[in-house]
C-alpha cells in the first residue's frame, strides 16, 4: 500500500483539523506530496507538506489547488454540537453545499484519479444498528436534517461523478470521532472535547454534562479514521464504508472515563433541558473489516492521549 501513494500528489481539504493532520503525517510517512487546504493553518503539519489558505466556496480557489493532483482527499466540513445545528442549519448547510460541488467539478476538469467523500453518520435514520445500505430508504435525523441532507446531497454527486467521468470515487461516514486538534469549545464542540474543555475549566469541582448520560454512541479515534481512510481509497470500494468502531458507549460512561483521568475529583450535574440529539448511534463496521481494516481501539487509553493533549495546547496557537 505504501507503495500505491510513494510521490503521489494528494490533495487533503480540511488538512489541518482533527482527522486531516494525521491522515497527512501518514501520507507523508509513505512519501507522498502533499498539499492541504484549509482557513486554518497548523505548525504541526510535516515540513514538505504545501498549505494553501483558501475558501474552497469559490470554484476558482478549488481549481487552483486540484490542478496536477492525482487523489484527493475531501475532508472539510462544518462541524458543531446537536444545539448549534439547530440553532444555525444555514451555516451547516450551504458551506457544505458549494465546496462539496466545487471540490468534485474542478477534480473532474483537472483529471484528478482518485477522490474519497467524508460524509458523515448524520446522514442516517435513527436505528439499532446504521447500516450503509438502509441511508436511502429513509431521511436523516430530525437531529441533524440540514447537514445530513448537505453529505447526502454530497454522495449523490459523488455517484454522479463515477457515472460521466473517469475519476474513481469513494465514499465514506465517520462514527462521532474525537482526538487532538478538535473543536474544544464548551459551547459549539461536539460531546467529547466540549466535556474535556468543562473539566479543565472548573473552578469549583463540579462539570455540568447536557443529558442524562443514557446518549449511546459509537466512538472512533482521529488517528484510526486516518489510517481507515487511507486503506480506502487504495481500496476504491464502489459502495460507501462506514468508520467507526461498531461499539456503543454511553456518555455516562465516557464522562466517569473524563473523570477518573483526574482521580475522579468532580460532581457530575445532569442536565436534563438541553438538546442531546439521538438516543443511539451505532455503525455497521463489516465493510470496514472486509476491506482489511483491523479496529485496535483502546477508548480509555485514546481518550488519555486526547486529554493529555488538550492539557499541554490549550494555551497555544496550535
Amino acid at each position: 500500500m505504501k507503495n500505491f501513494y510513494k510521490n503521489k500528489k494528494i490533495l487533503v481539504t480540511g488538512g489541518t483539523g482533527m482527522i486531516g493532520l494525521p491522515l497527512v503525517k501518514i501520507l507523508d510517512k509513505f512519501g507522498a506530496k502533499v498539499t492541504v487546504a484549509s482557513l486554518e493553518k497548523n505548525k504541526s503539519l510535516p515540513k514538505k507538506t504545501k498549505f494553501f489558505k483558501l475558501d474552497l466556496r469559490n470554484l476558482k480557489n478549488c481549481l487552483r489547488v486540484t490542478k496536477n493532483i492525482d487523489y484527493v482527499f475531501h475532508l472539510a466540513g462544518i462541524k458543531g454540537s446537536p444545539v448549534m445545528a439547530k440553532k444555525f442549519p444555514y451555516r451547516f448547510m450551504s458551506p457544505m453545499l458549494m465546496f462539496n460541488t466545487n471540490i468534485i467539478d474542478a477534480s473532474i476538469k483537472n483529471k484528478v484519479k482518485r477522490l474519497l467523500f467524508t460524509s458523515s453518520i448524520g446522514v442516517y435514520k435513527p436505528a439499532k444498528i446504521l447500516r450503509e445500505k438502509d441511508v436511502w430508504n429513509t431521511f436523516p435525523s430530525n437531529n441533524d436534517w440540514y447537514a445530513g441532507w448537505a453529505k447526502r446531497i454530497g454522495e449523490l454527486n459523488i455517484d454522479a461523478a463515477k457515472i460521466e467521468s473517469k475519476m474513481k470515487c469513494t465514499t465514506v461516514r465517520p462514527a462521532n470521532v474525537f482526538g487532538p486538534h478538535d473543536n474544544f469549545d464548551e459551547k459549539t464542540g461536539m460531546v467529547v472535547p466540549s466535556l474535556i474543555s468543562k473539566f479543565f475549566k472548573s473552578k469549583n469541582n463540579k462539570v455540568e454534562v447536557f443529558g442524562d448520560g443514557s446518549n449511546i454512541r459509537d466512538f472512533i479515534f482521529s488517528e484510526d479514521v486516518a489510517r481507515a481512510m487511507v486503506l480506502i481509497m487504495y481500496k476504491n470500494p464502489e459502495r460507501p464504508v462506514n468508520i467507526g468502531s461498531g461499539k456503543g458507549y454511553t456518555i455516562k460512561q465516557m464522562v466517569k472515563i473524563i473523570n477518573s483521568y483526574f482521580n475522579n475529583k468532580f460532581k457530575i450535574i445532569w442536565n436534563t433541558n438541553v438538546p442531546t440529539g439521538d438516543k443511539k448511534r451505532i455503525l455497521d463496521n463489516n465493510r470496514l473489516k472486509y476491506l482489511g481494516y483491523k479496529n485496535t481501539q483502546n477508548l480509555k487509553e485514546d481518550l488519555f492521549k486526547t486529554l493529555e493533549w488538550y492539557k499541554k495546547n490549550r494555551n497555544n496557537n496550535y
